[in-house]
């Protein structure tokens, strides 16, 4: 019995029809991404599964909160999803006062997709060549060095690093994370936390220097980059996680079966090479789960934007 045979049997009457029309998966960040990878990926795969067209739509800007309302105010009827990370529904809550969205109870969850850490990357011309050599030059020239961020998690592990290693760094905010490496790779900033979906091509290019990685144990085919704990910052881990939700209101039954088809698509090889590539982990897992996954995770956000005084006035 073929998958999509398996799912319809399960279902009630009203969702063994869906998908019937094209469906639109809304980004939450900009072209060139992880997250952009992401929902290109999945889109691509479920409409290999279903038959029907599945488009992508960028919405970049303001960490993520544009593309969050859009998707939030979308019709709840399957035919929009979210792709998102930890930024929009972990982090953003914390440090903005007022939100167009609620991070819980304007989205039904649907599925989780991967689990990836970071690469601490700088510019090839600034003299270190390690983090405690960063750290050492972050004190000898304090509130000089810049670290770039485009997007929450980026600059969640800056801000983290900065008040572990008890450094002053110049956080310089932007619209999309291949814009922050862009000045990174045109010595305009010093330093990026950075997905290695956009970050680990200029290091292994000579572009750019990786110095470290935000995981506990050293990542698979980059032996030679320390993590950070090791490399002066002990306790140091961070972890950028990316999703897919439906607005809130959606019928379970077809957020069910979403969450079945979203699950088989990231078995795909393609989707499989992609979390190779972002040196990632699969944490594809039911609705529930994802629910009570956010759920920790913005208690731990909290304490980190508290902790390095992310909140925005």
């Amino acid at each position: 019995m073929s998958l999509l045979v398996g799912i319809a049997l399960a279902l009630p009457a009203a969702a063994q029809d869906y998908p019937a029309k094209p469906v639109k998966i809304i980004a939450a960040f900009g072209p060139g991404t992880a997250t952009d990878f992401a929902a290109r990926t999945i889109g691509a795969e479920l409409s290999t599964l279903t038959g029907q067209p599945v488009v992508i739509e960028n919405k970049p800007g303001a960490e993520g909160q544009i593309a969050a309302q859009a998707a939030a105010s979308a019709p709840a009827d399957g035919y929009t999803l979210f792709v998102t990370t930890q930024t929009t529904q972990a982090i953003n809550p914390h440090v903005y006062k007022s939100l167009a969205y609620d991070p819980v109870k304007s989205f039904a969850p649907v599925t989780g997709l991967s689990l990836s850490a970071q690469i601490v990357m700088v510019r090839n011309d600034l003299p270190v060549k390690s983090v405690s050599e960063l750290i050492a030059l972050a004190r000898a020239q304090p509130g000089k060095l810049s670290f770039g961020s485009g997007n929450g998690s980026s600059r969640g592990g800056a801000e983290l690093f900065r008040i572990m290693a008890k450094i002053d760094l110049l956080g310089v905010p932007y619209k999309t994370q291949p814009q922050a490496i862009g000045d990174l790779l045109g010595g305009r900033i010093d330093v990026i936390f950075s997905d290695f979906t956009t970050g680990l091509p200029p290091v292994l290019d000579g572009r750019a220097r990786g110095i470290a990685v935000t995981s506990k144990q050293r990542v698979p085919g980059l032996e030679q980059i320390p993590t950070v704990d090791e490399s002066g910052v002990p306790g140091f881990e961070m972890w950028a996680w990316a999703a897919v939700y439906a607005p809130a209101g959606t019928p379970k039954p077809i957020v069910d079966r979403l969450s079945a088809l979203v699950r088989e698509a990231a078995k795909s090889t393609n989707y499989r090479n992609l979390i190779q590539t972002n040196r990632g982990v699969s944490f594809a897992g039911t609705p529930e789960e994802l629910a009570a996954f956010q759920a920790s995770e913005t208690k731990k956000w909290g304490e980190i934007v508290a902790i390095a005084g992310m909140k925005e006035p």
